[in-house]
């Protein structure tokens, strides 16, 4: 997950880590000015879902942009760009051709994605009331999607729809958070989805899913309960009885048979369990 203004101060970051090491690691880039009050862009990766030895970060401006190298299925590397641009439009032309001398300086390879709040919209749709940005600051940042090789790709593929993921105090709307991908992704981005985010913002958190074909199929996993079942005590003490009498069942059988035997006792015993919740 990409984070942008996440005013991460040293200490709020070390108490992260003491916290959250068994199933995060957070690799953020601060505003060195003001690191607690100012801009701050973040890469959340989650150990459960992805293997975080090889991630790197390469900072290209501090707390505003910086790459995320990760080796990804089959030995391959993804590269995502989180971008949070400056609030003020006036920054945003020598923000974006900052950013692509920096890309050309490092070298670094091929972007598959770029992401985060642009502060920025390029096209009048994405914005209600409907206006068009500054037209130097768009070229700008289509000179460096140009460079390195990025699409909005939701807007390509929905021309005509509006989603928009900002509100204002204005009464305002506009689609400031975006995810561009690389042509080659074009095929295997399913799910485009923009939902509130149960941290309180003014911003909705945008997601896709990224579904090449080359990879092995997962699938919903093992079934469980809803963790709130696990407390309730009613249906534990339920469970509780139906235990015991399943167990009294399998103690109790005399001679095996293809009907009553401590596999299919135990099988009933998980379905009526199943049943109960």
């Amino acid at each position: 997950m990409c984070a942008q203004e996440t005013h991460l101060c040293p200490e709020h970051q070390s108490q992260i880590d003491t916290i959250y090491a068994r199933r995060l690691v957070v690799l953020n880039s601060s505003d060195p000015i003001r690191p607690g009050n100012s801009a701050g862009i973040a890469f959340i990766l989650n150990k459960e879902i992805i293997n975080t030895d090889s991630a790197k970060l390469h900072v290209l401006i501090p707390g505003r942009a910086a790459i995320l190298n990760i080796n990804w299925h089959d030995n391959n590397t993804i590269r995502i760009l989180n971008i949070y641009a400056p609030n003020n439009p006036h920054d945003h032309k020598s923000f974006w051709e900052k950013i692509k001398t920096e890309w050309l300086r490092l070298n670094i390879g091929t972007l598959d994605f770029m992401m985060g709040d642009f502060n920025l919209t390029e096209d009048p749709i994405d914005r209600a009331p409907a206006r068009l940005d500054n037209e130097a600051t768009i070229d700008a940042l289509r000179d460096l999607r140009t460079t390195l090789q990025v699409q909005d790709v939701w807007r390509v593929e929905n021309p005509h729809r509006r989603m928009f993921t900002f509100s204002s105090n204005h009464q305002t709307l506009s689609r400031l958070d975006r995810i561009y991908a690389s042509e080659r992704h074009t095929a295997s981005l399913i799910e485009w989805d923009s939902h509130i985010c149960q941290i309180p913002t003014d911003h909705h958190l945008i997601s896709v899913r990224l579904a090449p074909p080359n990879l092995p199929h997962v699938g919903k996993g093992r079934w469980s309960w809803p963790h709130g079942l696990v407390t309730n005590t009613d249906l534990i003490n339920k469970v509780i009885k139906l235990g015991i009498k399943t167990q009294s069942d399998i103690e109790n059988i005399t001679s095996r048979t293809n009907e009553a035997n401590p596999q299919t006792i135990w099988c009933s015993f998980k379905n009526d369990m199943n049943k109960l919740a």
